[in-house]
């Protein structure tokens, strides 16, 4: 038996050097992987749905289309011509009301629908009448009005009001006009077409609010209102004007309240009315701002100021005035005598009360001299206090 030698291995040695794969941190690795994936595409999907534009909605949709729907379902502008329309807000809601002015068969007719309860309704019609921004000048206020004739008597009627259906909306024209002087601004209308208004509604605006008549002409009239009557030397319309102005806030150095008090009343005797603006405190002391007019110059003079316990006592035939600077507490009691002469507060006498003893103090010096009682109790009789006016009231 022949023997053969096999240099071949029967079996594949082990390589010393040969690495095993380690199958738990392949898993870790591809586990992280996967999440990074996804947070890649969370931020990629973020930053392409912020560079799409939002949809834009239009919050004034809702009225016109009820507007819109009204307006076909009616008929409302049936048989009418030179059709003008305006939305106004007159009521400050939010949701502007549809002002209507038309020919029909020959009358200027107006009018107004509003929205109520979700509900469009509408007002009478307004034969041959105006609407009209009126300013009152004093207050700052402005107020759109209807005017209309009706039976010879002219009418305004509070369109705010009448919107939201109060009751006594309506005055006539005279006292209105009286309260607004000459600042009317008439609307200015779009010219629409009868037959396709509700179209023409998604072109329209609410351009027509008080905002953007009292930013520019009822200021400018204000104004020149408030100047004429300055230059016409009214002394009531420069009080009135003084007044509802705060022009006075400029002569309040060093106050710690605001005024809440006025009167006019002339302190001098010379027939011209002195202003007395007053802070009253809930102890019963006021403070005085007492101005004049000057005539010649035409402008508002600062005559002085007074700190007085219950007022002013004024004397018309001596056309002077006393007041007390103490409360008038056990049997002390100090009391100032002053006159108004060239615009300015002249000191004429202190008079004193202390511990049954009285006391006269004339000039400027502090000597006091000793007086009798029945002199001193002359020096306060034919006196009476002023009495004053709510200033938040002034109109």
């Amino acid at each position: 038996m022949s023997k053969f030698i096999d240099g071949s291995k029967s079996r594949e040695e082990e390589n010393p050097n040969k690495k095993k794969i380690n199958w738990v941190k392949v898993g870790i690795i591809g586990f992280l992987v996967f999440i990074v994936l996804i947070v890649l595409i969370v931020v990629f999907a973020s930053a392409a749905s912020k560079d799409e534009k939002p949809q834009e909605t239009d919050d004034k949709a809702v009225w016109r289309d009820k507007y819109k729907e009204y307006l076909v379902t009616a008929n409302t502008l049936r048989g009418s011509t030179k059709t003008q329309a305006a939305l106004i807000d007159f009521d400050e809601n939010g949701t502007p009301e549809l002002v209507l002015s038309y020919n029909n068969q020959g009358d200027n007719e107006i009018l107004i629908l509003y929205i109520q309860d979700e509900t469009v309704k509408k007002t009478r019609k307004y034969v041959e009448a105006e609407i009209k921004l009126m300013y009152e000048v004093e207050t700052r206020k402005a107020t759109w009005f209807i005017s209309e004739i009706d039976e010879g008597t002219n009418y305004y009627t509070n369109l705010s009001c009448l919107i939201k259906v109060e009751d006594n909306c309506t005055s006539k024209k005279k006292a209105i006009e009286e309260s607004y002087e000459d600042t009317l601004v008439s609307v200015n209308y779009k010219n629409v077409s009868a037959g396709s208004i509700e179209n023409d509604l998604l072109n329209m605006s609410n351009s027509y609010n008080k905002d953007f008549y009292i930013n520019s002409k009822l200021d400018e009239k204000m104004d020149k209102i408030l100047k004429d009557r300055e230059n016409r030397g009214d002394i009531n319309e420069v009080y009135r004007s003084f007044i509802l102005e705060k022009k006075y806030e400029s002569y309040l150095n060093g106050w710690t309240s605001s005024p809440n008090k006025y009167v006019f009343y002339d302190i001098n005797g010379d027939g011209v009315q002195e202003l007395l603006i007053v802070y009253v405190d809930t102890s019963n002391w006021y403070k005085y701002l007492i101005v004049t007019y000057n005539s010649n110059s035409q402008s508002i003079v600062k005559v002085g100021e007074v700190f007085a316990f219950r007022g002013i006592y004024f004397n018309k035939e001596n056309n002077d005035f006393y007041y007390l600077n103490s409360e008038p507490t056990g049997s002390v009691q100090t009391t100032n005598f002053y006159k108004m002469e060239n615009n300015t507060l002249v000191f004429e006498k202190k008079a004193i009360k202390e511990n049954g003893t009285y006391y006269k103090i004339a000039g400027t010096n502090n000597n006091r001299e000793i007086v009798e009682n029945k002199e001193y109790t002359k020096w306060h009789q034919g006196y009476e206090l002023i009495s004053y006016l709510d200033l938040y009231a002034y109109k």
